[in-house]
């Protein structure tokens, strides 16, 4: 399972691993953000999708079954970016919006913070190679590589 996307100016990406934060990324307050589900659906097709998560609101089981994925309880930062490193830096997507997120948006090969309904830290949009206003928006880059090159091109 692989996404693969040439990007002008930045050279390839091989894709195998999505890396999903779940508070204020995948869920607001603990809910699913309208549209995920049917995203990951499609996602879980190309890549290997896993929730990170310190788990928060008490929800992490629940949206990893509602989702089919797998789950991890991370405590830091640092276990998300050490997830990542396991699994190989450069074949990995990462999408999350808080502090805990920074390290892991700025090791993988693409990281994407979003600003949904919870907001994001400017720690982690610094730190990311895309930002989106939501989540479904972020997906959607997944989805389409036609879209993923232009935003990343130079």
């Amino acid at each position: 399972m692989t996404i693969a996307v040439d990007i002008p100016g930045r050279g390839a990406l091989r894709l195998e691993h999505l890396l999903l934060d779940v508070n204020g990324t995948l869920t607001q307050r603990g809910k699913l953000v309208d549209g995920v589900v049917e995203r990951i659906a499609r996602l879980r097709g190309a890549l290997d999708v896993r929730l990170l998560s310190a788990d928060t609101f008490g929800s992490l089981a629940e949206v990893a079954a509602t989702l089919g994925t797998e789950a991890e309880r991370v405590v830091s930062g640092d276990d998300k970016a050490a997830v990542a490193a396991a699994l190989g830096l450069e074949r990995c997507a990462a999408i999350g919006n808080g502090v805990n997120d920074a390290a892991l948006l700025a090791s993988v090969a693409l990281g994407i913070a979003v600003i949904g309904g919870e907001g994001a830290s400017g720690v982690a949009v610094r730190a990311a190679d895309i930002v989106c206003a939501s989540v479904v928006e972020a997906l959607d880059l997944l989805l389409d590589d036609r879209a993923l090159v232009a935003t990343l091109r130079s």
